[in-house]
C-alpha cells in the first residue's frame, strides 16, 4: 500500500473513531470514549509520521517519541502535557476508573491535542502538494 492510499485509509479509520466517541460520550461510556480519542491521536501521529518519515507509529513508545519530536521540531512543547492527558485516558480504558467529571477534563485536553495535530497534518499535506481526493 502506497503513502497516499495509507494516509487516506486512517483519515477513513479516524471518522469511524469520531463517530464511535460521539456515540459513546452521549451514552456516559466514559471508557469506551477514552479509547476513541486515543485511536484518533494515535492515526493523527501515524499520519504525520508517514508523511514526515515514511513510517506510521507502530507502539505506544513511538507515539510518544514522535510527539515529543513533533513539539520540539513546532517549538510547540503543550504538545507533551497534552499527549500526557491521552496517555491517562487510555489507560482509563482497561481500568475505567473516570467518573464524567474527571473525564471531561482530560477529554477536553484530548480534543485540544487532535486539533492541533489535525492542523499539523494539514500542513504535511500542503507542503507535499498530496491530493487526497484521488
Amino acid at each position: 500500500m502506497g503513502l497516499l492510499e495509507e494516509v487516506k485509509r486512517r483519515r477513513s479509520v479516524i471518522e469511524s473513531y469520531y463517530r464511535n466517541y460521539y456515540r459513546h460520550l452521549e451514552a456516559k461510556e466514559y471508557a469506551k470514549a477514552s479509547e476513541d480519542l486515543w485511536g484518533i491521536v494515535n492515526n493523527l501521529l501515524s499520519i504525520l509520521r508517514l508523511l514526515m518519515e515514511g513510517k506510521p507509529v507502530s507502539r505506544h513508545r513511538d507515539a510518544r517519541s514522535f510527539l515529543s519530536y513533533l513539539a520540539n521540531l513546532k517549538g510547540d512543547v503543550r504538545l507533551i502535557d497534552l499527549m500526557d492527558a491521552c496517555e491517562v485516558l487510555h489507560a482509563n480504558y482497561f481500568h475505567n476508573f473516570m467518573d464524567g467529571e474527571l473525564f471531561n477534563r482530560y477529554r477536553l485536553r484530548a480534543e485540544w491535542l487532535i486539533k492541533r495535530l489535525d492542523r499539523y497534518v494539514e500542513e504535511e499535506i500542503r507542503k507535499r502538494g498530496v491530493d487526497l481526493k484521488r
